[in-house]
């Protein structure tokens, strides 16, 4: 992301409640005008093929309207598998192939990378700057409000399942006047004053104002997205697991403007915590509305993922966003079959990327304070979604989670949580208490080197005693999940630090050492238990690893 999408502030015109607020000239009044007349004639192709043909055509950039920007967000849940007929009806001489829902979603991703981007370069600042206000003023619309709702235990029943699919979705009820959407535009009338429905659905942002919507959407999109049922999958995959990473990235945009220009500089950390509480990642957070953040967050977080749940387990009840999502209309012919790998690499990303949104928030708490709401501490976060992911069954599953591709960006977090999780591990199966300090170390490669050499030496690394009261399976999954978590440590190591400061030192040879000694441990095991299939062996991996650094920083990549 760009500093200057944060820092930019050159065309702002602060208002009351948005300090981002940009006006319009009259070459972006006419745009606005001209799409708002498409909308209310719901001649939603000419809108798309507007923007569409105006992208990267000159530093003049059209800017969608807020109220545009809700109506695209709403015609890309409209998507074919269950709205083929209405899709067909409304765009009746579609040569293009793909759905309105599509190019709906295109749009707005393709619009969320300029806004990425804000290459002042290519487009003209004022169009920037005009472009993060109507992103702003969109996503404010959607920031769930405060209200006493939650999924309690008084609604949530006992159950083998952690979730209980309800088959319709909730009832719209009637507007109130002061629920529609707030123009802050004097010379501009938006079409939403007069629709509240695209192809039947009611506006998202109207949608998920309503009590548990927003929670419940959340909900919805990651329990789905490890479905084996098709509309179920497809729910998730074709609309809200592109919607959601779209609210999340905007969500985190608006959560870094509000701490660089929304708080005053050089106030009391009290006043600070409360202005931080107010913050748009807070009321995000606050939707779960719950006293026990930690373990309801992992709770949700990790929804329909394949881990040992508590023994008394609640079904959490989830219910379609719109009604028709979990069916299939009769015209649709569903042409792609998705793996398994491939559900799990979208699935787990997707929650990762929640969880980072998370500890983006809790950065910014000042030591020995906390927030007033929600009621988040960091400790008590790591420790919840450690203690999921080291009950993970499905290692595929927790390998997804983990391997990251982009280092830098979740580097304030993953190293945490495969630390947090390698010792909820090391609570279950080694004798004595086990205390880590690997991410202290990450600065450090020989201290790094040092501890885990100790750590191997303990026996954390291989079948114990204890490997022999379960079964072989258990104990190959146990061994996966502690060699899975010392990796992405040690892939952080190697990219914090520079690898010429490691290789070749005694702690790293020694190390290697330790590591391969330990796998012929494991084999040896294997072998008295007169097993046919073959451990998960560490050190080939490690080596290459380094292999892998070295041979960059030779190569001058590095």
């Amino acid at each position: 992301m760009d500093d200057a999408l944060i820092n930019s502030v050159s065309y702002v015109s602060p208002r009351e409640s948005a300090h981002y607020f940009v006006e319009l000239t009259e070459r972006h009044l006419l745009a606005f005008e001209m799409l708002n007349s498409m909308c209310l004639l719901e001649n939603y192709d000419h809108v798309l093929l507007f923007l569409e043909c105006q992208l990267d055509k000159s530093r003049n950039l059209a800017v969608i309207p807020f109220d545009i920007m809700l109506v695209l967000f709403t015609l890309s849940t409209s998507s074919e598998y269950c709205k083929e007929p209405m899709l067909r009806a409304n765009d009746p001489y579609n040569v293009s192939r793909e759905t309105l829902s599509r190019r709906a979603l295109k749009i707005l991703q393709k619009y969320l990378a300029i806004l990425k981007d804000f290459d002042a370069e290519q487009y003209n600042l004022h169009d920037l700057e005009l472009l993060r206000c109507q992103f702003f003023l969109a996503i404010d619309t959607l920031t769930p409000r405060k209200q006493k709702w939650s999924f309690d235990r008084f609604r949530r029943t006992k159950s083998e399942n952690d979730v209980a699919y309800r088959p319709n979705a909730s009832a719209d009820p009637e507007l109130e006047p002061s629920n529609t959407i707030k123009n802050p535009y004097r010379s501009y009338i938006s079409c939403l004053e007069q629709t509240h429905t695209i192809l039947g659905s009611r506006l998202l942002n109207l949608k998920l104002s309503e009590p548990g919507e927003f929670i419940n959407m959340i909900l919805w999109t990651l329990c789905n997205s490890l479905q084996e049922s098709v509309p179920l999958y497809l729910s998730s995959h074709e609309i809200w697991m592109p919607l959601l990473e779209i609210i999340i990235d905007l969500f985190n945009f608006r959560q870094d403007y509000f701490i660089h220009h929304e708080i005053a500089r050089n106030i009391s950390k009290s006043l600070f915590i409360q202005r931080l509480s107010e913050s748009p990642l807070a009321t995000f957070f606050e939707s779960l509305n719950t006293r026990n953040f930690a373990n309801r967050f992992s709770e949700y977080v990790f929804i329909n993922c394949n881990y040992r749940a508590p023994s008394e387990n609640y079904a959490t009840p989830v219910h379609p966003v719109y009604n028709g999502e979990n069916t299939i209309v009769e015209t649709y012919i569903h042409r792609f079959k998705y793996s398994a790998l491939y559900k799990s690499q979208k699935s787990l990303a997707l929650r990762r990327k929640l969880i980072g949104s998370c500890f983006k928030l809790l950065l910014r708490v000042p030591d020995g304070r906390r927030l007033i709401t929600p009621r988040i501490i960091a400790d008590d976060v790591i420790q919840g979604i450690s203690r999921t992911l080291a009950s993970f069954n499905d290692i595929l599953q927790f390998k997804k989670f983990f391997m990251t591709e982009n280092l830098s960006q979740e580097s304030y977090f993953i190293p945490l949580l495969a630390e947090g999780t390698l010792s909820e591990i090391f609570k279950d199966t080694q004798e004595c208490v086990v205390i880590l300090t690997l991410v202290e170390s990450l600065s450090d490669g020989v201290s790094f080197c040092s501890e885990v050499i100790d750590l191997v030496r303990l026996k954390c690394f291989t079948f114990t005693e204890q490997s022999k009261r379960i079964s072989y399976e258990e104990s190959i999954l146990i061994t996966e999940k502690c060699d899975v978590c010392l990796l992405v440590l040690l892939r952080y190591l190697l990219h914090l630090v520079d690898v010429e400061t490691i290789t070749g030192t005694t702690e790293n040879l020694r190390m290697l050492r330790t590591i391969k000694e330990n796998d012929s441990d494991r084999r040896q095991w294997v072998k008295l238990l007169e097993l046919k299939n073959d451990p998960p062996l560490l050190y080939p991996t490690v080596s290459k690893m380094f292999d892998v650094h070295r041979e960059r920083n030779i190569g001058g990549y590095v």
